[in-house]
């Protein structure tokens, strides 16, 4: 029985969690799967979508087909549920969708409002693979009654061996807000503690100029870049081959998440700058306003990266950087 609002086909990792989100704001749910007609209890409907949601090829979000009402409705549930998730209009009728990790965080909890799910279900998902596999396994578990605490313990063991640790050499995925993905080369992880604290460095290979803090690159130079998982910024170093301190460059970006490979999140275009003899400049904020404007990152987000960049400006002082 329609339900009176758009109609909407969903596949892919993030079916449930997304199929609870659109049926509480009035969708009706078509062409489900089998799995999907017994956790909500719903009809086989056959009728065409007005909206087809599907996973993107990396699964780190996913892509929206429709017409424009469809779309622009959906555009808007997301905005209102989900702090960090990233938006970007294809074309009319597209909608590339991005979710970071506090938007997989958040659709955890709508899953597991329906089913026993495992903290970071969607980035397990999201990894692919044996991790995938190994958190399917996991919550087949849960289904026959084991307690959560000892599953999650289980698969943690488990996983340990496909993670990086201190000396794994990984890539480092800087997505841009326009979608685009550049690597910025292989990092090596010199610490990585309990607390989900990571420091990794890479070496320059090649000249040029530091953006920003328009400070000579040159091949032998070694970045040096702290992070903590789950935070909405990184902090890297820059020195000479002899160890002279260049700069420092507090990255803005979505929460740092780190896979099998590499470490990722989506650039939020706001850097902090620090030269070496104390300079302290924020660049480039009217970008993350202009992105707001436009619906790419929700105004939650935008105030996030506001109070995390005054803060920041506040703690990372002359003092601090000449000291290290």
């Amino acid at each position: 029985m329609s339900r009176g609002g758009f109609r909407a086909k969903v596949r892919g990792i993030y079916t449930t969690a997304l199929t609870k989100l659109l049926l509480d704001h009035n969708y009706d749910i078509v062409q489900p799967s089998e799995e999907i007609v017994e956790r909500f209890e719903l009809e086989a409907e056959e009728w065409e979508p007005d909206l087809i949601i599907r996973d993107r090829y990396d699964r780190q979000g996913v892509e929206a087909f429709g017409g424009v009402k469809a779309i622009k409705a959906f555009r808007s549930i997301l905005r209102e549920e989900l702090v960090d998730v990233i938006l970007r209009r294809r074309v009319d009728s597209c909608l590339d969708v991005e979710f970071p990790w506090a938007s997989k965080m958040k659709l955890d909890e709508h899953r597991r409002a329906l089913v026993p799910t495992l903290q970071m279900h969607h980035f397990y998902k999201a990894s692919g693979g044996e991790v995938s596999s190994a958190a399917d396994m996991a919550e087949r578990l849960l289904l026959g009654g084991r307690p959560v605490e000892e599953v999650e313990e289980l698969l943690r063991r488990t996983l340990t061996p496909y993670f990086p640790y201190e000396g794994s050499c990984i890539g480092i995925e800087h997505v841009k807000l326009s979608g685009a993905v550049l690597s910025l080369g292989k990092a090596v992880i010199e610490a990585y503690d309990e607390e989900s604290q990571i420091r990794y460095t890479r070496e320059m290979r090649s000249g040029g100029v530091y953006d920003g803090l328009g400070t000579e690159k040159e091949a032998g130079d070694l970045a040096v870049t702290e992070a903590k998982l789950g935070e909405y910024y990184t902090v890297t170093r820059y020195f000479s081959k002899g160890g002279r301190f260049k700069g420092a460059y507090i990255n803005l970006n979505t929460p740092v998440e780190l896979y099998p490979s590499k470490i990722r999140y989506v650039d939020l275009e706001v850097d902090i700058c620090i030269w070496p003899r104390g300079e302290i400049k924020v660049i480039d904020e009217e970008m993350l306003e202009r992105a707001s404007s436009e619906s790419i990152i929700t105004n939650k987000l935008l105030e996030v990266v506001r109070e995390k960049t005054k803060g920041l400006l506040y703690y990372y002082s002359d003092t601090f950087f000449q000291a290290r």
